[in-house]
């Protein structure tokens, strides 16, 4: 038997906070609120959305963040990063 269907999140922006659209901020809201994370104008995420859905997630960038750890994130919420969001993202946290 296989797992659950995973779904497919993209990469669709990385801006700071102050630079996100109204209509993703709750999302953003959410997030910070769920992690304790006070938001900054200077704060950046990167903001992916999970295909065929207007549901976003906002991965924080300001605190190192690896790879292994956004990608654990996402399965805990049954997604997966396509390969070339992965591509730009690990290059960000690279730098």
């Amino acid at each position: 038997m296989e797992g659950p269907m995973m779904h497919v999140a993209r990469l669709v922006a990385i801006t700071e906070w102050k630079n996100v659209p109204s209509e993703i901020r709750p999302f953003v809201e959410f997030r910070a609120a769920v992690e304790d994370r006070q938001l900054d104008e200077k704060e950046l995420v990167a903001i992916l959305n999970v295909e065929t859905t207007t549901c976003y997630i906002p991965v924080f960038l300001r605190n190192p963040h690896t790879m292994e750890d956004i990608e654990k994130d996402l399965e805990n919420q049954d997604a997966k990063l396509t390969l070339d969001s992965k591509e730009v993202l690990a290059k960000h946290l690279t730098k």
